[in-house]
C-alpha cells in the first residue's frame, strides 16, 4: 500500500463505524418484514409492493440529492441519513399494520436516498483513481457487517422473546444505534465538498460511457430485485419455516459480503472494472439457476455464498466505475443517477417478482433473474469493455 493509499484509508475509516451502526436494522429488517407481513395477512404482491414502495421512495428523492450534494456538501446528507433510519426503526418498533410498516419503509427510503450517494461520493472523494474499488468495498463491507451483526442479534432475541414485545425491543435498539452512528458521523465524518476550482476547472465532468452503464443497472436491480422479497418465503416453502436454521444457512453468503468486498474491490483496480463485474455477474446469475433445485438446506448455504461471491465482486466495481466516469464537481450527480437508475429497477423487480411466485410458479422468478445477470455480464463486456474505462478524473 502506498502512502497516498494509506492516507485515503484513514480519512476514510470515521465514514464506517456510522454507517455500521445505522445499518444494523435492516439485516433483521428484509428477512423479518416479509414473515412478520405474512403472520398480519399479507401476501405475496403486497409484499412485494412494501419493497417497491422503498425503492420509488429513493428513485423519486436521489437525483434531487446527488445534485445538492454537490452544492451544499456530502456532510449534511449523511446525518440526515441516519436520523432518518432512526425514526424509521421507531415507526417499525410500534408497527401493528401494514399500512404502519408501509410508512417504516418510506421514512427509511428517504434515509436510503441520502445515505449511499453521500457515503459513496464521500469515499471516492477521497480515493485516488486506483483506489476507488477497495475503498467503496469497504463501505460495502460496513453496511454487510452491519446487516450481519444486527440479523444475528434480531433473531436471536427474535426467537426468544415474546412476538410482539420481541419486535418493539429489537427495533427501538436499532433506533438508538442509528442515532448514536448519526452523533458519531457528526462529530468525525470529514467534509468533502467540491470547491468552487474544482467546479471551473473546465473538466468535462459526466463521460457519455455511463449510459451504457445505466443500463445495464436497471436490468440487474430490477432482476435482483424481482427475488430479494420472496426469497425468505420460498425457503420456508421448499425446505423449512424454523427462521432459525434459515438464517444459519444465510450467514456464509452474509460473510462474504461483510469481509471480501473490498477485497474484490481491490481486483476491480488492478484488473479493470468491467472484468471484475461482468464476472461477478455471470457467477451470481449462474447460481439464481441452481437455486430453485437444491435438495437440502446445506446445498442451499453453498451455493446462496457462491452467488454472494458474485455480488461481491460486481458490487464495488460497478460502484467505482461511476467515479471513474465522473468528475469531482459532479460525483454526487453521477452516483444520484446510478442509484436513481439502480432504485427505479428495485421498484420494478419486487412486483413482477411476487406476481411470477403466486401466479406462474414459485422457480420461475430465479430462472429469469439467472438470464438477466447473465445477459448483464454480456453487456458489460460489449458495451464497456475488457479493460479499466478511462477516469474523467484521474488527477484528483
Amino acid at each position: 500500500m502506498d502512502k497516498k493509499t494509506d492516507v485515503a484509508i484513514q480519512r476514510e475509516l470515521p465514514l464506517r463505524m456510522p454507517i455500521l451502526l445505522g445499518c444494523l436494522g435492516f439485516g433483521f429488517l428484509w428477512f423479518a418484514l416479509p414473515v412478520y407481513s405474512k403472520i398480519l395477512g399479507a401476501n405475496a404482491f403486497e409484499i412485494g409492493g412494501m419493497f417497491s414502495v422503498f425503492s420509488l421512495t429513493i428513485a423519486l428523492l436521489r437525483p434531487m440529492i446527488g445534485i445538492a450534494s454537490d452544492k451544499l456538501g456530502r456532510k449534511y446528507f449523511f446525518i440526515a441519513a441516519l436520523v432518518c433510519y432512526s425514526a424509521s426503526m421507531i415507526i417499525f418498533s410500534v408497527a401493528k399494520n401494514l399500512s404502519e410498516l408501509y410508512a417504516g419503509q418510506i421514512v427509511s427510503g428517504i434515509g436510503s436516498a441520502m445515505m449511499f450517494i453521500s457515503a459513496y461520493t464521500m469515499a471516492t472523494d477521497l480515493a485516488g483513481s486506483n483506489e476507488r474499488g477497495k475503498l467503496v468495498g469497504r463501505i460495502d463491507e460496513s453496511v454487510a457487517r452491519g446487516y450481519l451483526v444486527g440479523g444475528i442479534v434480531g433473531f436471536i432475541l427474535f426467537s426468544n422473546l415474546p412476538r410482539n414485545i420481541g419486535w418493539q425491543i429489537i427495533f427501538s435498539g436499532y433506533a438508538l444505534s442509528a442515532a448514536v452512528g448519526a452523533w458519531l458521523g457528526w462529530k468525525r465524518v470529514p467534509e468533502t465538498k467540491p470547491t468552487e476550482i474544482s467546479r471551473a476547472n473546465g473538466e468535462r465532468s459526466i463521460s457519455p460511457q455511463i449510459i451504457k452503464l445505466m443500463l445495464i443497472v436497471f436490468l440487474t436491480s430490477a432482476s435482483i430485485g424481482m427475488v430479494t422479497p420472496i426469497f425468505i418465503i420460498f425457503l420456508q416453502d421448499k425446505f423449512t419455516s424454523n427462521i432459525g436454521v434459515l438464517i444459519w444457512a444465510i450467514i456464509p453468503g452474509a460473510l462474504v459480503g461483510a469481509f471480501l468486498r473490498s477485497y474484490f474491490g481491490q481486483l476491480s483496480d488492478r484488473f479493470g472494472c468491467s472484468r471484475i463485474m461482468a464476472l461477478g455477474l455471470a457467477g451470481a446469475g449462474i447460481s439464481s439457476f441452481l437455486l430453485p433445485g437444491l435438495p437440502g438446506i446445506v446445498w442451499l448455504a453453498i451455493f446462496w455464498a457462491f452467488e454472494s461471491v458474485g455480488w461481491a465482486m460486481a458490487g464495488p466495481a460497478e460502484e467505482a466505475m461511476v467515479a471513474d466516469l465522473t468528475g469531482h464537481q459532479k460525483r454526487g450527480t453521477g452516483y444520484g443517477l446510478y442509484t436513481f437508475v439502480s432504485s427505479m429497477g428495485a421498484s420494478v423487480g419486487p412486483l413482477s417478482g411476487g406476481w411470477l411466485y403466486d401466479s406462474v410458479g414459485r422457480f420461475m422468478p430465479f430462472y429469469l433473474n439467472g438470464v438477466v445477470l447473465l445477459t448483464g455480464a454480456l453487456l458489460v463486456m460489449l458495451l464497456l469493455g475488457k479493460n479499466r474505462l478511462p477516469t474523467m478524473s484521474d488527477h484528483i
